[in-house]
């Protein structure tokens, strides 16, 4: 279409030209985005009907749920809401800079992420039954089913650490109109759990291995993002970094 406009300039101007270039660019990142985001959807009601029928709603359902929605909680706020609206922009305008800036501002970031997720997920872990009584209180009542969301949500909690910081990379590819990979990444997640179902089915242990299995595809999502992101940026985990204005800003 651009070729052919190029070849015309009586039917149209190069503002327009730039305009509908700038549309199917658009067109096409929000088509990908959008693909992977149903697929997402569509597994993600399949999981819940898979977890319906095997756990059903009794106790081993709210331990498990407790589990599950405690690190997704977390998630939102270092991951994927107020992470990236504040990331996205900072780094797009440092990489308007230069691409060297861009660098060493992710990488400052990634540190200071890094270091904020571990710090908080050893204090979880340390003080889970506290935490547990905080966010679900009515469990404390009943022993077994606190001893049981305990349990479980130490197991799941690391999930949070993998799923930020391959959040921190999806970021770094939509700053470079990369779309497809982030899209897919969550894709894991429902994929994994809806296997460990079929596997292991009406197992007593089930709520424990969907518990490991989670964290699992935490990994996985962070070594699949990795991958895609390596040629735009690769981490440095230094303590030794530089925390400036600009960060200070983020």
């Amino acid at each position: 279409i651009f070729v052919f406009f190029i070849s015309d300039n009586n039917k149209c101007t190069i503002g327009v030209k730039l305009r509908l270039i700038w549309f199917m660019n658009l067109l096409k990142s929000t088509g990908t985005f959008g693909f992977y985001t149903i697929i997402s959807r569509l597994l993600g009601y399949l999981r819940d009907i898979l977890i319906a029928i095997f756990l059903g709603t009794g106790m081993l359902a709210d331990a498990f749920f407790v589990a599950f929605r405690i690190p997704n909680t977390f998630r939102r706020l270092f991951a994927e809401g107020t992470f990236n609206a504040a990331f996205v922009p900072s780094y797009t305008s440092e990489l308007l800079s230069s691409k060297k800036r861009a660098q060493k501002f992710a990488n400052s970031v990634f540190n200071l992420l890094v270091l904020a997720l571990l710090a908080l997920t050893i204090l979880v872990e340390i003080f889970m039954p506290n935490f547990i009584k905080l966010i679900a209180p009515g469990f404390s009542d009943i022993g077994s089913k606190f001893k049981l969301a305990v349990d479980l949500t130490r197991i799941t909690f690391p999930f949070l650490f993998f799923i930020s910081i391959a959040s921190f990379f999806s970021a770094i590819l939509n700053s470079h109109n990369k779309f497809a990979a982030a899209a897919a990444a969550p894709l894991f997640l429902n994929i994994i759990l809806i296997i460990c179902f079929l596997i292991i089915k009406n197992d007593s242990d089930l709520v424990y291995y969907l518990s490991y299995a989670i964290t699992f595809a935490g990994i996985i999502q962070f070594i699949f993002l990795i991958v895609f992101t390596r040629k735009y940026f690769y981490p440095s985990f230094n303590l030794n970094f530089e925390i400036d204005k600009k960060i200070k800003f983020f």
